[in-house]
């Protein structure tokens, strides 16, 4: 079941489809059919809404919205099936900015309805309760900031969306902490990740309002732990070598973020 499943989704991301298609995938057949005309007057140039080879679902999707046609209100709050796939295999980090950018538009309560792996792919699927289904406007352009595209949406009903997402370029950190720069961390109200790609030390300071324990885990790109370096005992100055291959690192304290609540500063260094 779990390879039919990821087949199908798969065979579906890679079908080619017309600009018309895709449309009415987004918004659903009925209204597809009642707004035929409007839709090929609106989208009669169809090469704008193309970059490359591709469908920039900001500009349909900003236009279907401007016409009144992507329909995302629902009459009372209900469960929103939200499945998100993509053809590459980094389901950590995927998952991660997933839940990162759903948080990002309001959605803080997120079910996990399935998880599905094979060597085709990867498939998250969550269920969120509102009374409207996420903006995909927003959506997208959480993901870019991500390195993240929409390949492909398919709208089953206004409370069922599958979402299909090209991550070769996807990063959880997009900004880089700069090199031999004092970098102020205000109070953890989570713990502190870092994109800290191609530095080999870094140096942490606590200040003296704080009782940090220091708790940090040095990870690859795909999130697989390096290294961690724990401590158990209150701590103002750590200075530490960089595993290889590090991209991300993660702080927080060994207890509780209110050991923390003056914050921290990092330096990097080559």
């Amino acid at each position: 079941m779990r390879v039919f499943l990821i087949v199908i989704l798969f065979s579906i991301f890679v079908q080619a489809s017309s600009l018309y298609k895709e449309i009415e995938d987004v918004i659903g057949k009925n209204t597809y059919i009642a707004n035929e005309r409007i839709i090929k007057t609106l989208f009669r140039n169809e090469k704008f809404f193309y970059t490359g080879s591709h469908i920039d679902y900001k500009k349909l999707l900003q236009k279907l919205k401007e016409h009144n046609l992507l329909k995302l209100k629902i009459s009372r709050s209900t469960p929103i099936t939200l499945s998100f796939a993509t053809e590459q295999n980094h389901p950590l980090v995927f998952v991660k900015v997933l839940k990162s950018t759903l948080n990002t538009l309001g959605f803080s309560h997120i079910d996990t309805q399935k998880v599905i792996r094979d060597r085709s792919g990867f498939m998250y699927k969550v269920s969120v309760f509102a009374d409207s289904a996420p903006d995909p406007i927003l959506l997208a352009s959480e993901l870019s900031k991500k390195g993240c595209r929409i390949a492909r949406i398919k709208r089953f009903s206004i409370a069922n969306w599958r979402y299909f997402i090209d991550i070769t370029h996807i990063n959880l950190i997009s900004k880089k902490i700069t090199f031999k720069k004092k970098i102020i961390l205000a109070r953890a109200l989570e713990p502190y990740w870092l994109n800290v790609e191609r530095a080999r030390t870094i140096i942490i300071k606590s200040p003296r309002g704080n009782l940090w324990h220091p708790y940090i885990v040095f990870y690859d790109q795909n999130l697989k732990i390096l290294d961690n370096f724990l401590k158990d005992i209150k701590s103002y100055n750590i200075r530490l070598k960089i595993p290889r291959n590090t991209k991300y690192i993660k702080i927080k304290d060994m207890y509780t973020l209110q050991n923390l609540k003056r914050g921290l500063s990092v330096y990097l260094a080559k």
